[in-house]
């Protein structure tokens, strides 16, 4: 069996030693350093995590195999704060309801995907600090110019379906911790957002760090801060950093406005 092929499932019923040994194995494969293995806890789930080094930059395992992503709202059943809210949200910037409809039409659609296993940034990095030492053309300054730069180093941003998994990973809530938040703005230091998640990645942490994907149109992560800095209510500035959340006006304004190179990436590196 490939290592591209390795499953959540198997990666944990390997025992430690052999997972030991099939992260080495990997890291020879991508030529990377194996920093190792340990345990990881998040949000009362156990997993565990390995972890890699190639060219400054920390990488993480992400398991494959036939996954659930997207969130279905229609099982959302939100706490009295998160009602009382988007109302108040809803009448200032006259946001349509119900709420679950709502969160519908800004998360993706439940869905099972066939993903390979591979090795993700544990945390983002600007275009501009990967593209640096290569060509410093008008082409690098947009999606294709990023993807090309970042093919140039063996490297590709995720998919959609590889960063909403990354992110989540497995986890069916509206958050990968679960459907509430903590009290306060998601922002700075507040407890889970901060904090690797069960494949030990820092994901999802700040509403200003949307990432790139494959897709031109679609960035994760985040709505470049649109509601957090505009006012718009905790809980819409907190729904940004849902797992499924899609942004649908953030990428005519990260390419119109020159802002790709400020824009954070998570590169990815596929095992052969």
């Amino acid at each position: 069996m490939s290592h591209a092929d390795l499953t959540f499932a198997a990666w944990m019923a390997l025992p430690d030693e052999a997972a030991g040994r099939t992260a080495a194995a990997i890291a020879r494969r991508i030529d990377a350093r194996l920093v190792g293995t340990s345990p990881q806890v998040y949000a009362n789930q156990v997993g565990r995590v390995a972890l890699f080094e190639r060219d400054t930059i920390r990488y993480a395992l992400v398991p494959g195999g036939t996954v659930q992503l997207g969130y279905d709202a229609d099982r959302f059943a939100p706490s009295d704060r998160q009602l009382a809210d988007f109302a108040e949200s809803a009448a200032e910037w006259d946001l349509s309801g119900p709420l679950n409809r709502f969160v519908a039409e800004v998360t993706s659609a439940p869905r099972q995907v066939d993903l390979p296993a591979r090795l993700v940034a544990v945390r983002s990095e600007e275009a501009d600090a990967l593209l640096a030492d290569l060509d410093d053309s008008d082409e690098a300054y947009d999606h294709a110019g990023l993807m090309a730069g970042l093919g140039s180093r063996g490297l590709r941003p995720p998919t959609p379906d590889e960063w909403e998994y990354a992110c989540g990973a497995g986890a069916s809530s509206l958050f990968r911790w679960g459907d509430d938040y903590p009290e306060g703005e998601p922002y700075g230091d507040v407890p889970l957002i901060q904090e690797p998640n069960l494949f030990g990645l820092v994901i999802a942490d700040d509403p200003y760090r949307s990432e790139f994907t494959t897709e031109p149109a679609v960035l994760v992560g985040g709505d470049g801060g649109s509601a957090l800095c505009g006012g718009y209510g905790s809980f819409l500035s907190w729904l940004t950093l849902a797992t499924a959340y899609r942004e649908a006006d953030l990428a005519d304004a990260i390419y119109d406005g020159g802002l790709v190179g400020e824009t954070p990436v998570r590169p990815v590196l596929e095992i052969p």
